[in-house]
């Protein structure tokens, strides 16, 4: 698909406390209320006289304010993109400069094709993974605002990174590159260790020692959020006789929820069979590239130097 692009991007609040969002997004328009505005001298351009008829005691700053807001509204091209927030997502779309006054007094301007909550590539686009500077809109005490960050919000719809942010992602990259040889030089304890700090960081806690009573695996954890239970065999070098091993022991154990086997050092052989086996076959499978991947994202570079020198 082409990629978008605008001249300017508007934020604009469908209703009071986007009470409107629903209705718009589904019926594909944008509204204002502003009933008190003339729709006819808004159609003539007559934006000084419209600015006094604001309602008494507003100030010049606060008339050219609401002014300013209906303006945008009536005049804004097609080439404007428009974003909304609504139900812990962002929606964007453009509009068609055809503007219809309601029995009620409200405006309205149609959507073209319809109201987007994905990005070209379809992948959702959640204000969890969106910049705080663009989600601050949502607080404008008003009904539309420009926003200044057009460039991160078309990087955003069109599903493609920004320069510094790729340049950030690729020494990321390449850190987690520069960490394999390390992970592949570990003794099987020190690679034991590395698995248990990668877990415990993202909150996994251990349930016993090493060794102990389930002597099948290296690492019992459970969630202490969730109570979900995972068991880990760790080996620093492992072939497909290993790895086959370990799957039938994995059958016959209770009350895991997963199991994970880790290797910094694989076979070609184990490397074959896993590119073949299907995915579903209730293990998890860790390489010297995924232990180096976890390492970088839970802080454990700094720990992997240290062991190497």
């Amino acid at each position: 698909m082409k990629s978008i692009t605008a001249t300017k991007a508007l934020y604009i609040k469908l209703g009071e406390g986007g009470g409107l969002a629903h209705d718009c997004i589904e019926n594909g328009y944008l509204q204002i209320r502003y009933e008190g505005v003339n729709h006819e001298m808004c159609m003539q351009g007559r934006w000084e006289e419209i600015k006094n008829t604001f309602p008494y005691g507003s100030n010049a700053s606060s008339k050219t304010h609401h002014r300013n807001q209906v303006q945008k509204f009536y005049e804004e091209p097609e080439t404007t993109l428009w974003v909304t927030f609504h139900g812990g997502a962002l929606y964007w779309c453009f509009s068609k400069q055809e503007i219809t006054f309601n029995d009620d007094e409200t405006k309205t301007r149609p959507v073209i094709n319809s109201w987007q909550n994905t990005n070209l590539k379809g992948e959702d686009l959640i204000t969890a993974v969106l910049s705080g500077k663009l989600l601050a809109t949502q607080a404008f005490q008003g009904t539309i605002c420009e926003i200044r960050e057009l460039s991160y919000l078309l990087h955003k719809i069109n599903g493609t990174i920004e320069p510094h942010i790729a340049k950030a992602e690729s020494a990321l990259e390449d850190l987690v590159l520069a960490s394999i040889p390390i992970i592949k030089n570990l003794h099987h304890d020190d690679l034991e260790i590395l698995t248990d700090l990668i877990f415990r960081q993202a909150g996994w806690q251990r349930t016993g020692v090493s060794g102990g009573t389930l002597k099948d695996i290296d690492l019992d954890l459970i969630s202490p959020i969730t109570s979900e239970r995972i068991a880990v065999q760790v080996k620093s070098r492992a072939n497909a006789s290993n790895y086959n091993d370990y799957k039938m022991r994995f059958e016959t154990m209770i009350g895991f929820n997963k199991f994970y086997f880790v290797t910094h050092s694989p076979t070609q052989q184990l490397i074959n069979q896993l590119n073949n086996d299907d995915e579903d076959d209730g293990i998890i499978f860790w390489d010297a590239y995924k232990l180096a991947e976890y390492s970088v994202k839970n802080g454990l570079t700094g720990w992997l130097i240290n062991k190497a020198t």
